[in-house]
């Protein structure tokens, strides 16, 4: 209880905050001065989705290996979110990611991965300070996404409906604490931060987390970037450490393709006693849009657990292939529709009658707005 009275608070702070931005803006334009919104980028998303699995699973089971499309036979809204992006000067930025939906509260269940109550949160809240160092060395302090995976939170700005087996469990989804930038030249940049570990605002443990990066883009089309993170992630332990790297690649020859990649390598010590955690998975995006109104995505993926990401015993292997068709009808707005087949090497899929097997199939509808 003393915690959600805290988030109520911080989430009030940050009302407040936005009313008192909108009251200065509104304050310059009576004045003539520069307005505040003139230095103001505000974007956003929003999407609403039903899923059916031919299991049937019973009521309360859902879909499994799923992020946000849990719920089996359900109309869903998933995410509506408002991103502000303020450049009062060149050498700073402050943004504010206001979230609202269901996939709020899947985050906040499954990774604490904003800063919520309910089904609004912030996912995103930090200052970007440029520095006159060589070509501007950036440092961006706060609450932000993580710069591994190929996917993000936001449904509008994947290629699927769904979300990936390593988006979902091989991954973190934000981090709270500092990241440096710097540009080598154009086509290559390094980053390295220090933060409090995996989807935590406060640290669980007195340790810290360090993140890194290496992008490198050799021609216009193609783009390159090795990340990973390493520190300790258990509750209340400094000792028991936790590393990955993050491999993803993009390739998009014309207007009409997107070649995507992703691989993960993961491990840590101190799992299931003295033991270590692995896993590894990695996944394949082929994109084609051969007219405006119409595209079509092919995703196919394995993931190799012992146990210790996904609680369905040792040493499981899983694979998954999601075809997503896109309608496009103007003016940011989407229909997606999507087949997916899920398979494991052990029965873990439940049927309407509560036995299990080791396969589920799923379709999706979605709509889509984006701004």
């Amino acid at each position: 209880m003393q915690k959600i009275r805290k988030e109520r608070a911080v989430l009030g702070l940050f009302v407040v905050g936005l009313l008192a931005l909108s009251t200065s803006a509104f304050a310059e334009e009576q004045t003539g001065s520069t307005s505040f919104w003139e230095k103001t980028k505000v974007t956003g998303q929003f999407n609403t989705s039903y899923v059916w699995n031919f299991n049937n699973p019973p009521l309360g089971v859902g879909n499994a290996l799923r992020v946000f499309d849990v719920p089996h036979n359900d109309f869903n809204f998933n995410l509506a979110e408002i991103a502000i992006e303020n450049s009062p000067v060149d050498w700073a930025k402050f943004r504010l990611d206001l979230n609202y939906g269901e996939d709020v509260a899947a985050v906040d269940v499954l990774k604490g991965g904003v800063i919520g109550v309910d089904e609004f949160g912030i996912q995103q809240v930090y200052a970007e300070l440029t520095a006159p160092v060589g070509k501007g060395l950036t440092f961006k302090i706060g609450h932000f996404v993580t710069q591994t995976g190929y996917e993000v939170i936001e449904s509008a700005y994947n290629l699927n409906t769904s979300r990936s087996l390593l988006f979902g469990f091989a991954i973190p989804f934000t981090h709270t604490g500092v990241l440096m930038t710097y540009p080598f030249t154009d086509n290559f940049s390094a980053s390295l931060g220090v933060v409090n570990g995996w989807d935590v605002v406060g640290d669980n443990n007195k340790g810290k987390t360090i993140l890194a990066q290496l992008t490198y883009k050799p021609i216009d089309t193609l783009f390159l970037a090795l990340q990973g993170t390493f520190g300790p992630e258990q509750a209340a332990s400094d000792g028991n450490l936790r590393g990955l790297v993050d491999f993803v690649g993009t390739w998009t020859p014309n207007d009409q393709w997107i070649v995507g990649v992703n691989f993960d390598l993961g491990k840590e010590e101190g799992i299931g006693g003295t033991g270590f955690a692995n896993w590894w998975g990695g996944a394949l995006y082929v994109h084609y849009k051969p007219f405006d109104f119409f595209g079509l995505t092919l995703r196919g993926e394995g993931f190799q657990d012992d146990g210790s990401r996904l609680l369905a015993g040792a040493n499981t292997t899983y694979l998954e292939g999601t075809l997503t068709s896109h309608f496009y009808l103007g003016d940011g707005w989407e229909i997606r529709g999507e087949f997916r087949h899920d398979h494991a090497d052990r029965a873990l899929f439940t049927r309407s009658n509560g036995t299990t097997r080791r396969f589920q199939d799923t379709v999706s509808a979605e709509v889509v707005y984006a701004f």
